[in-house]
């Protein structure tokens, strides 16, 4: 290509010299006239050649940034998938650390053991409940559960408390109950410095009680825990039934779990008592500097602050997972396969397997007991979502017997709106003593489930 450049331009400048320019060659010297002839196509083409480079090396340069561009674009496209995909699944991962537990029941579960300060069942017996009536025994059950809770931890008295909806006689009949047991135990514990009580309904919402819980905690920041409370009794509804294998007995429960956001922080700040600013004689380093506001803390005093923060957390409740299970007949391999979805990601919620449909390199622990509410044992509809749910955990290699579903009805009869917060209060107590994780069926009583799962807390 090169000396084919060279022989055009030297035969074109050879016409132009010999018979287009006015130049005597003969008067040249032969060193001048080798010159004239050889150096002008010389130049010509390196001139030539340079500017070719140079338009090639420009080209490449375009193309080159174009790709350095493309590929920054592409990995700041990859870098935000996966920093939305990991935000996505910090979501998904979000969990409720639980503190304590207390439950008043008649009957105390076969496989509890081991009471501690943070998970106490408070008997109670049966016929002193139906002889009461509902109100006097709920109260009654309510001022044991609040005297046992305050005497543990007075910042308890500080916290916020939602008690479940759902309560046939009323919820402002049963919040109203609610909030005078609890202040007559404030009374009690603080008569002269007893807080006023916060008492609430949880939002009702077709989301899961964990699910809501979680939300609670998300729009509000300020609130570093919360009372779970969940109190009913159907004594005094329905009568024993005859056969009791065959129908749901009735029901007395007040369960209470003390949730917190995780890794609750605690500094040296946070403990310092606020001045009295209305002190003329108070010095200014202490007006100005002595105290640190601790949004985070609620209404937790900063001399309680330390007593919250050193009861560690024990069981972590993990986001739930809803299955629709009425509408039209659907065939028993698709019912499979809907429980098979649901349970993948109930343990991809539960950091026990990855998104990506991989178990984790680590082998996850095995899982200990089902607690559920779907009806009563003997129930046709009851034996097939058990067994569903068990079909569907050996896909994953979660091998589970029969005797491992404990189904609240059959230990404490129909507890109406206390049933959610009951599974849930024994879930983490059975997680809390046999340090695994624990799974809970809420069928709500709408013909449909929920399914999440309560595992030992970070740490223990």
């Amino acid at each position: 290509m090169v000396f084919i450049l060279f022989t055009v331009l030297t035969v074109a400048w050879w016409g132009v010299l010999w018979f287009a320019l006015p130049v005597d060659l003969a008067a040249l010297t032969p060193p001048s006239l080798i010159t004239l002839h050889v150096a002008p196509p010389v130049l010509a083409s390196f001139v030539l050649l340079m500017g070719r480079q140079a338009w090639k090396w420009n080209v490449t340069r375009k193309e080159n940034a174009h790709n350095d561009e493309k590929k920054a674009q592409e990995a700041a496209d990859l870098a935000a998938k996966e920093a939305a995909s990991e935000a996505e699944l910090a979501q998904r991962r979000a969990v409720i650390d639980c503190h304590a537990v207390w439950l008043a029941v008649p009957e105390i579960p076969d496989w509890f053991m081991n009471e501690s300060p943070q998970c106490r069942i408070l008997g109670q017996d049966v016929d002193s409940l139906r002889a009461m009536g509902r109100n006097t025994a709920l109260s009654s059950s309510l001022r044991q559960v609040f005297d046992a809770a305050l005497l543990q931890c007075e910042a308890f008295a500080y916290l916020p408390l939602y008690l479940l909806p759902g309560h046939a006689e009323g919820d402002e009949m049963a919040l109203e109950r609610v909030r005078k047991a609890w202040q007559e135990a404030l009374a009690s514990v603080s008569p002269e410095d007893a807080p006023t009580p916060d008492c609430r309904l949880i939002p009702a919402s077709d989301e899961p009680l964990t699910d809501r819980i979680i939300t609670l905690f998300e729009n509000d920041p300020a609130m570093p825990a919360m009372w779970l409370l969940g109190a009913d009794s159907l004594l005094d509804d329905m009568p024993e039934p005859i056969d009791s294998a065959a129908a749901i007995k009735p029901g007395h429960a007040v369960a209470a779990l003390i949730l917190s956001r995780p890794n609750l922080t605690l500094t040296d700040a946070d403990t310092i008592e606020q001045p009295d600013l209305s002190n003329p004689y108070l010095p200014h380093w202490e007006r100005e500097q002595g105290y640190r506001d601790a949004p985070r803390w609620g209404r937790v005093p900063p001399r309680l602050r330390k007593e919250l923060w050193s009861l560690p957390p024990f069981a972590a409740l993990h986001r739930s997972r809803a299955l629709n299970l009425q509408g039209e007949e659907v065939r028993p391999a698709k019912r499979r396969q809907q429980f098979h979805d649901l349970l993948e990601n109930v343990l991809v919620d539960a950091a026990l397997r990855e998104p990506d449909g991989k178990a984790k390199e680590i082998e996850p622990p095995e899982l200990k007991f089902l607690f559920h509410n779907c009806g009563a044992d003997s129930a046709p509809a009851t034996n097939d979502r058990i067994a569903s749910i068990f079909s569907a955990l050996r896909d994953f290699d979660y091998w589970m017997k029969s005797d491992m579903a404990r189904n609240i009805f059959t230990e404490h009869g129909d507890t109406g709106a206390a049933s959610p917060a009951l599974m849930l209060a024994e879930a983490t107590m059975c997680t809390a003593i046999t340090q695994m994780p624990v799974m809970v069926a809420d069928s709500g009583g709408t013909g449909g489930m929920c399914i999440g799962l309560v595992r030992p807390a970070a740490g223990t």
